[in-house]
């Protein structure tokens, strides 16, 4: 009798654990060494490289680099510098997004002079705030077949961005006060925003 419900009781545990599928992974912000050094899945590289963070109070923009060498420190500089690159990219996209609002409520159609309007202040924004970019984490480790990969985050504070921005475009519109795009943008409540929060 205690042999038959000791047999019941293991095969109602197998039953059991047979039919609760494992927990699935989830994403860490840094994976353990082991895991990273041979990745197979999205879990063993750090979530923040594969969900690039959303800006929020204290960063306007992220971006990611990843590289890899022979040398830990020459890795982490390509990672860095590719980061960079990316970060660039992802000013002139909110710097053109900016400015596009103020084109949409002037009710100003694409045309070359606008054209060349985004390329002028987002050039001009890059050059101010990227030298202020920081790397707020980085992901280092020595791979099994040998040399370095480097995983990293880097960040542009929102401050200094927003400044650059709003004084870019606003000295970029005032450049062209002869121009009828001056006159358009200057009725628009975005540009009047940006201009006060300047003088304030």
């Amino acid at each position: 009798m205690k042999k038959t419900i000791y047999i019941t009781m293991l095969f109602s545990i197998f039953m059991t654990a047979c039919g609760s599928p494992p927990p699935a992974p989830t994403p860490v912000d840094m994976p353990p060494q082991s895991r990273a050094a041979n990745p197979q899945t999205p879990m063993d590289v750090p979530n923040w490289f594969m969900m690039t963070p959303e800006p929020d109070d204290e960063y306007a923009v992220y971006a990611t680099g990843e590289a890899t060498s022979r040398k830990m420190n020459i890795a982490m500089q390509k990672s860095t510098q590719q980061a960079r690159a990316n970060l660039g990219q992802s000013i002139n996209a909110k710097v053109q997004s900016l400015i596009e609002s103020m084109v949409e409520e002037a009710g100003m159609g694409e045309n070359v002079q606008i054209t060349e309007f985004y390329s002028e202040a987002s050039k001009s924004v890059s050059n101010e705030t990227l030298s202020g970019a920081v790397v707020v984490k980085k992901y280092p480790y020595q791979m099994s077949s040998g040399g370095y990969r480097v995983y990293v985050l880097m960040g542009l504070r929102k401050a200094p961005f927003d400044n650059a921005a709003k004084q870019a475009i606003v000295s970029k519109v005032k450049e062209n006060q002869e121009e009828a795009m001056y006159a358009n943008f200057k009725k628009t409540q975005a540009f009047n925003r940006l201009d006060e929060a300047i003088g304030e």
